[in-house]
């Protein structure tokens, strides 16, 4: 008998050893300035859209992408980028370490901000209804042009899209149902284009990105806003204090030469 508690004992104290080296190893990837320049990589997670990383033809562009390889070379440090269209994946990779920064535009909540700390802003940006323009071939899809008319109409999003939220504090202004249907591994370009060839009726994106996809397809249209303007930033984990200065300085200096 006395054996076998001793047994359970050492299984219980290995099983706690192994929690805590576990606990310890999720952690043990984020990192702040020092170690970031001692590796010589930033890691990013960023969305694959024309406002961030973006092939085109045999070279890379994006406007965020191009800021991100700006700052590194500020920085002395070379990007390690990882393509990641869910926000939700993206906040998890900061708290356990597997990215430095997430380099997308992010409204500044204070939901969000419990979970990251943000840069100084990028840019101002708000939330756009994206749909088709009224005309006789598009008769059966109503024309929306307040917020008011969106309870009674299915908008498509991106899983875990961050304005998600802005739809369903909308629902509750409104006093009615708006319905939303969360898609699974696309991004908000991709459910533009399917709005501009017919295959989804609505989405909501920021006007900003809107705007470059837009240009080819002149059927879209964007002028109903469901949000005031709202600022945008970057995210870090909450620890890289020394990044977050050289992130914002270099963000204070530049920023603008992007965002006009």
């Amino acid at each position: 008998m006395k054996k076998t508690v001793q047994y359970l004992l050492f299984v219980k104290l290995a099983i706690g050893a192994l929690l805590v080296l576990s606990l310890s190893n999720c952690n043990s990837g984020i990192r702040d300035l020092d170690e970031i320049k001692d590796k010589g990589v930033l890691r990013v997670a960023m969305g694959y859209n024309p406002l961030g990383y973006y092939h085109k033809k045999d070279s890379i562009t994006g406007v965020q992408y191009e800021m991100v390889d700006a700052l590194c070379k500020s920085l002395g440090v070379k990007a390690e980028i990882e393509m990641e269209a869910d926000l939700d994946l993206c906040i998890e990779g900061l708290k356990n370490g597997k990215y430095d920064m997430v380099a997308r535009l992010i409204p500044v909540t204070t939901e969000l901000k419990e979970s990251v700390q943000f840069t100084n802003p990028i840019c101002l940006d708000k939330q756009v209804l994206v749909q088709r323009k009224s005309n006789a071939a598009n008769q059966y899809v109503p024309y929306i042009k307040s917020q008011l008319e969106l309870p009674g109409h299915n908008i498509s999003m991106p899983k875990n899209s961050p304005y998600i939220a802005r739809l369903r504090n909308l629902a509750q202004e409104i006093g009615d149902t708006i319905q939303i249907d969360e898609i699974d591994n696309y991004q908000s370009e991709q459910l533009i284009i399917l709005v501009a060839k017919g295959d989804l009726d609505y989405t909501v994106c920021n006007y900003n990105l809107v705007k470059r996809v837009g240009n080819k397809y002149p059927q879209l249209d964007y002028n109903t806003a469901i949000s005031f303007s709202q600022m945008q930033a970057w995210a870090l984990n909450k620890s890289s204090e020394k990044l977050l200065v050289e992130v914002n300085n270099w963000i204070d200096a530049n920023s603008e030469k992007y965002f006009k």
